[in-house]
């Protein structure tokens, strides 16, 4: 992440700063790992374009006979990048009475704020969906709703994520729903689902716990449903406040953005559960 210099803080301070956002927000993003990420400096926009697939060619070729070629055919997606971005004040004074804890804990709260802010974004693309399935009972997740979401997005040929397995965002609720039924992550398996919000495994979905997921709703999806556009990473930024005696400083977020679902059939959404 690139930093703004112009401020009163240290630049030892700032790079502690800079990393505890990073760690916060890598932590408290949990999507971004499943979306198609393409980044491009000088644009305010990114098409993705999904190819249609070939007819399968069961047909046997006869001696001497060419083949009937295809013509490639594909559907551009294209998103249209948003500014986004959050600050916090700090004052010495603030950071006098903490033994100069404040600054650490403000870069905290501004990683966790990076993380669930697109986090947030990236799942509402994905909850507006129009590939809806209705769970067997109202009100209650059940693991033959997610045998339903798994067998839809075979039977549509959609490609699964490197682990075998596609994915379902479940919110607290939903998981308490299926409990007993998952194969569990043992705690400490490793860094990545230690911190990914990874519960266990069921009916071919990796499950994600995640409160930015709508009560009631479980996102299922394979690979390249989600894309996400970006001019600009989001980074740490500081600036000098606007008091006269430079005892303030503003510091945050700010990115250029986007969320946008890729391909519709590659993603199932299951309401009312």
């Amino acid at each position: 992440m690139a930093l703004n210099t112009k401020t009163t803080l240290s630049d030892s301070v700032v790079d502690l700063m800079n990393q505890a956002v990073i760690i916060s927000g890598n932590s408290y993003n949990k999507i971004d790992a499943y979306a198609t990420i393409r980044q491009d400096d000088m644009a305010n926009s990114i098409a993705f374009t999904v190819f249609s697939r070939m007819t399968k060619a069961t047909t046997p070729l006869a001696d001497g006979t060419q083949p009937t070629s295809s013509t490639m055919s594909d559907t551009k997606v294209t998103l249209t990048m948003d500014e986004y971005g959050s600050v916090i004040t700090s004052t010495s004074l603030a950071n006098i009475a903490t033994a100069g804890k404040a600054d650490l804990a403000s870069a905290e709260l501004i990683g966790v704020n990076l993380g669930e802010t697109t986090d947030a974004l990236g799942l509402a693309v994905l909850e507006a969906g129009t590939n809806t399935i209705t769970p067997t009972t109202a009100g209650t997740l059940a693991s033959d709703d997610l045998r339903t979401a798994y067998t839809e997005l075979a039977t549509a040929g959609i490609a699964k994520f490197p682990d075998g397995r596609y994915v379902a965002f479940v919110n607290p609720a939903q998981i308490s729903d299926i409990k007993g039924d998952y194969i569990s992550i043992a705690q400490g398996t490793s860094i990545e689902e230690a911190t990914s919000g990874m519960v266990g495994f069921l009916e071919g979905f990796t499950l994600v716990e995640d409160s930015n997921v709508t009560a009631g709703e479980v996102v299922c999806f394979g690979m390249n449903a989600l894309g996400k556009a970006v001019a600009l990473a989001p980074e740490f930024r500081t600036s000098d406040g606007t008091d006269a005696l430079q005892r303030e400083v503003n510091m945050g977020w700010y990115g250029v953005l986007k969320y946008g679902v890729i391909d519709q059939n590659a993603l199932r959404v299951i309401t009312g559960a």
